[in-house]
C-alpha cells in the first residue's frame, strides 16, 4: 500500500497542516487560552466559586480589534462573565499586555453571532444605504419611511398601553365594592 502515490502517512498529514500555522499566532493563542483559564479560574463570589465551571463552559474564540470574543454553552454563564468582566479584563491585561484586550464580547455556543468585519461608521453607512434603497423603491424619501416606522411603533405602543388600562369586569366590580365600603366608613360617624 505504501507504493500508492495517493496515500500519505499520518505524520506527513499533520506536518502539512501545522506547517501552514504561523508559530507566533499559535504561541499567542496558546498563551491566551492559558491566561483565560488562569484568570477565569479565580472568579468567585462570597457564596460560590465559579472558576472551574466557567473554564468548563466558556471558551475564547476570537480576538479582533482588541475585543476578545467569548463563547459560552448557556446564557447563565454569559451573565456571570458579564458580572465579572472587569475582573477578567484586568487579569487578562496583566497576564498578556501585548494583546491589548480592550473589552469582552459574548455569544451563545452554536449561535451565528460574530465580531463585525466593519467599523461602526461603515455599519451605519450601510444601514443608511439600505434605508435609502427602500425609500427609492417606494418612491418616497427616507424621512417618510422612518416617520412611518415611528408611527407604527407608537400605534403598537399606544394599543399595548390601552390594553393595560382595560381591567377585567370582576376586578372592576371589586374596586367599586371597595370604594363603596370606604365611602360608607367615611360618611358614618
Amino acid at each position: 500500500m505504501n507504493s500508492d502515490e495517493n496515500i500519505i502517512s499520518a505524520a506527513d498529514m499533520i506536518a502539512t497542516v501545522f506547517s501552514n500555522i504561523d508559530k507566533n499566532d499559535f504561541e499567542q493563542s496558546n498563551k491566551l487560552f492559558n491566561s483565560w483559564n488562569s484568570v477565569v479560574g479565580k472568579v468567585k463570589s462570597q457564596e460560590r466559586d465559579y472558576g472551574a465551571q466557567l473554564i468548563a463552559h466558556t471558551t475564547p474564540v476570537d480576538l479582533k480589534n482588541d475585543i476578545l470574543f467569548v463563547e459560552a454553552d448557556h446564557s447563565g454563564w454569559i451573565q456571570i462573565l458579564q458580572l465579572y468582566s472587569k475582573f477578567i479584563l484586568k487579569g487578562l491585561r496583566l497576564k498578556i499586555p501585548e494583546l491589548k484586550i480592550s473589552s469582552l464580547a459574548f455569544r451563545l455556543k452554536g449561535s451565528d453571532a460574530r465580531l463585525f468585519e466593519k467599523t461602526y461608521d461603515e455599519q451605519i453607512a450601510e444601514e443608511r444605504r439600505k434605508l435609502e434603497e427602500l425609500a427609492h423603491e417606494e418612491d418616497i424619501n427616507s424621512s417618510t419611511v422612518i416617520s412611518k416606522k415611528l408611527q407604527k411603533s407608537h400605534i403598537v405602543q399606544d394599543s399595548k398601553q390601552a390594553q393595560k388600562r382595560i381591567l377585567p369586569p370582576e376586578l372592576l366590580k371589586k374596586i367599586a365594592e371597595i370604594k363603596t365600603a370606604v365611602n360608607e366608613k367615611i360618611t358614618t360617624p
